[in-house]
């Protein structure tokens, strides 16, 4: 049996033998590390290209428990109730009496499952936002065009409003070329009566006025 001591010198002595400046160099340069060299590097290393055998497991009930949190979001009803079943179950068929761990785990179950309903009826109703959101979003991109104080949207509707203004302005039109001829022939005829009668009573002076020629 060697000693402790004469290991310690062989150590010391096979170290500074070995562990030279030019050995450590040579490793270094051979293993494409100094000076760096990456394709040396690439093939002098060693690749484990052996796959990793998996042992086969045989399944338990237990598994459902790493399924419930892990195919959708929220749980499935029917994982998670059969999950909560499975827990109640092992946790009564043991001999340790009712503890507080036992009944907060159960409501812990119960928690869980009405959580769950909750999710489901939360996620329909954001479902049904998102979607009542998107069709206003999508109402404000068209164009609107403001005619007559209302707007119009589609192409139809603008189209059978300005047809609408257009005939409404053309009546307009007539109407106010129909009062103004009337007003203008109103204003002649009453000229003309003023006229004659200014005649009438011209004349009426000069049948009662007498001539009489001063010399």
């Amino acid at each position: 049996r060697i000693q402790k001591i004469e290991w310690m010198e062989a150590y010391i002595q096979a170290r500074s033998e070995a562990c030279t400046q030019q050995n450590i160099e040579s490793a270094w340069r051979g293993a494409g590390l100094f000076p760096f060299n990456p394709q040396r590097a690439l093939r002098t290393m060693v690749w484990d290209t052996t796959p990793e055998l998996e042992r086969p497991r045989t399944p338990t009930e237990f598994d459902i428990f790493d399924q419930v949190f892990v195919n959708s979001s929220p749980p499935d009803a029917t994982s998670l109730r059969s999950a909560n079943e499975l827990l109640n179950s092992t946790i009564n068929s043991d001999a340790i009496p009712t503890t507080p761990v036992r009944r907060y785990i159960r409501k812990l179950t119960a928690g869980a499952e009405q959580l769950q309903a909750r999710s489901i009826v939360h996620q329909h109703d954001a479902n049904n936002l998102r979607s009542i959101i998107k069709k206003r979003t999508n109402r404000t991109k068209r164009k609107t065009v403001v005619l007559n104080g209302q707007f119009h949207v589609s192409t139809q509707e603008l189209c059978d409003a300005v047809a609408g203004a257009e005939k409404d302005t053309k009546t307009r039109a007539r109407k106010r070329r129909k009062e103004k001829g009337k007003g203008i022939s109103y204003v002649t005829e009453s000229e003309g009566d003023i006229e004659e009668g200014t005649q009438d009573e011209f004349e009426s002076d000069t049948e009662d006025c007498l001539i009489v020629d001063v010399e």
